[in-house]
């Protein structure tokens, strides 16, 4: 079994050669709280995996950092938050974690919004391109590791980009352990996935539906 890892360390400013921000980054104030638990009524039996929670979006928690916390006790393998985020990105905020198992692999998608209303999101243990399609990515590195990177056009035509990340992937194999989306630049997604540690457990290559 891979040993669980969760990490929330204080924010340090990430320096990407090739994709650093053109202003000085935002530090989001990370914070350790008590994770806040789905509620429970008196005598209910405890979380169980999978159980009444799996695969339901209905799975709320205050931050980003008590759902982190909460993934950390039920996952294997890599749990972290960025220690970087843009100023329009905010940790503190409620979140949503949708969960899953796909060939006996638990998985996660922790989604929330920015000020602005948009969504981004976190995804943890199996992680995919929306649609798969990775030959509509490009590659790239992730603190040394590689990575597939799609931009997609908003289909209202707007000037914001739909981005997904994830690693460590390849074009062969396109399932990574880590991945970040949401209506942010490439720039910016690069920058909050540096700030992450490199990923430890190997990736699982299992079917997504696609």
């Amino acid at each position: 079994m891979v040993r669980r890892r969760f990490i929330v360390s204080l924010p340090v400013v990430v320096v990407l050669a090739a994709c650093e921000p053109t202003t000085a980054p935002t530090l989001a104030p990370l914070q350790t709280s008590t994770p806040s638990l789905p509620a429970q009524s008196s005598g209910a039996a405890p979380f169980r995996w999978p159980g009444e929670h799996e695969e339901s979006p209905d799975l709320s928690f205050p931050s980003a950092i008590d759902a982190v916390m909460f993934l950390s006790e039920h996952m294997d393998g890599d749990i972290a938050l960025p220690t970087w985020v843009p100023s329009k990105v905010d940790l503190d905020t409620t979140s949503s974690v949708f969960l899953a198992t796909r060939d006996g692999i638990r998985s996660a998608q922790l989604k929330l919004a920015t000020e602005r209303g948009d969504v981004w999101g976190i995804q943890y243990g199996v992680s995919g391109l929306d649609g798969c399609a990775p030959e509509h990515s490009v590659p790239v590195k992730v603190s040394g590791q590689p990575g597939r990177l799609r931009v997609s056009a908003d289909p209202d035509g707007s000037s914001r980009k739909w981005v997904e990340l994830v690693w460590p992937a390849t074009l062969k194999h396109s399932n990574g352990v880590f991945g970040l989306f949401g209506w942010l630049s490439p720039r910016a997604v690069l920058s909050m996935a540096d700030s992450m540690p490199p990923v430890s457990s190997p990736p699982v290559f299992t079917a997504l539906s696609c």
